[in-house]
This record gives C-alpha cells, sequence and structure tokens, in this order.
C-alpha cells in the first residue's frame, strides 16, 4: 500500500548547527506537538512548550505576562518521517527543540525581512501575523518604545551579515541563541 504522506525536501526549511553540536554540554528537549497547532512546523521555526507540556510555534509574550515561556528552535519539521510516520511505519510523535540559552551557533531558513547585520537582535512573532510568518525569526529592537507586543523577548543575536546563502544554495541567517526578555 502506498503512503500518504509527502515530506519536503529535507533542505527547504531547515535548522543548521553551524557550531556547538553535538557536544556533551549542549542541550535539546523533546516533546509531543499540541493538537492545537494546525500547522506544520518547520525545522528552524521558533517555537515553545505550552502550559499543556507539548510544543507549539510562535513564541507567545507580552509586558504583562509574569513568565516568558523559552523559545526553542524546531530540528526537524512535525512533518518528517521521524516525527509524523506514514502507512505502516512507526514513530514517537515527538519532535525535538534547541534552546534559546544553547552554546551554539545556528543558521535557518526561516526568516522575514532584512537588516541581519551582526549583534543585531532577533524577535519571533506570535500572534497577529500571517500564519506563515508564525516562528520565523526577524531583526528586533532593544528600544523598548520601538518594540511591538510580540517583541518583547529577544532569542538571538546575528552573528555574520546576511542573509547567506549555505550548501544547498538557501538564503539562510545566521545567529547565536539567546534569551532576554526585556521588561519595559
Amino acid at each position: 500500500m502506498p503512503g500518504t504522506n509527502v515530506p519536503a525536501q529535507m533542505f527547504n526549511h531547515e535548522l543548521n548547527v553551524v557550531k556547538g553540536w553535538p557536544s556533551p554540554y549542549a542541550m535539546d528537549k523533546v516533546k509531543g506537538i499540541d493538537p492545537a497547532e494546525t500547522l506544520v512546523i518547520l525545522a528552524g521555526r521558533v517555537i515553545f512548550t505550552t502550559p499543556n507540556d507539548l510544543f507549539a510555534m510562535g513564541c507567545p509574550y507580552n509586558t504583562g505576562d509574569a513568565l516568558a515561556p523559552m523559545p526553542l528552535f524546531a530540528w526537524p519539521s512535525s512533518s518528517d518521517f521521524d516525527v509524523s510516520s506514514d502507512v505502516g511505519n512507526t514513530n514517537s510523535g515527538h519532535m525535538m527543540g534547541l534552546p534559546a540559552i544553547g552554546p551554539y551557533e545556528f543558521e535557518t531558513t526561516e526568516f522575514k525581512g532584512g537588516g541581519f547585520i551582526p549583534n543585531a537582535p532577533l524577535v519571533s512573532d506570535f500572534g497577529g501575523v500571517v500564519a506563515a510568518d508564525r516562528g520565523k525569526v526577524k531583526v528586533g529592537s532593544l528600544n523598548t518604545a520601538a518594540l511591538a507586543v510580540n517583541e518583547h523577548l529577544v532569542l538571538g543575536v546575528v552573528s555574520d551579515a546576511g542573509p547567506l546563502v549555505n550548501s544547498n544554495r538557501k538564503d539562510v541567517v545566521r545567529f547565536w541563541p539567546v534569551y532576554l526578555p526585556v521588561r519595559v
């Protein structure tokens, strides 16, 4: 019986760890996917742990939140066969995320906008955006007056001017993950 899932090419949406992985000191987290998540979580997108202890895309945060969720970076996509199986195959139904406090340097294909200069802070949209952009990184600001509601959590710092073109001829943004909730 033929399968029904058709995964994307593995290099279309990716998170590459340029430095820091594998390492005995590196961290990761494995969890199931929140059933309320209706979109495919693409590798390289920002994810967070919901109150139900499951992964969902984006990283919700605003100045009224008592807790700022820890952003993670999806690795692999939720539609990949090691996360979501096809007919006759088995899987765990769990995916892995690399936290924004790990000792890594990342490249992601999942970004929007421009201004990727060294040391620029990165943020991610959650609410009030086109669904296709949820969980993508973009350049933010540390100037609290310039921040939008969902930009109060810095989750990365650009390490090389970009976007760059990787070995698969895909545009990527290279950065170090950080966890910096901005209080206003």
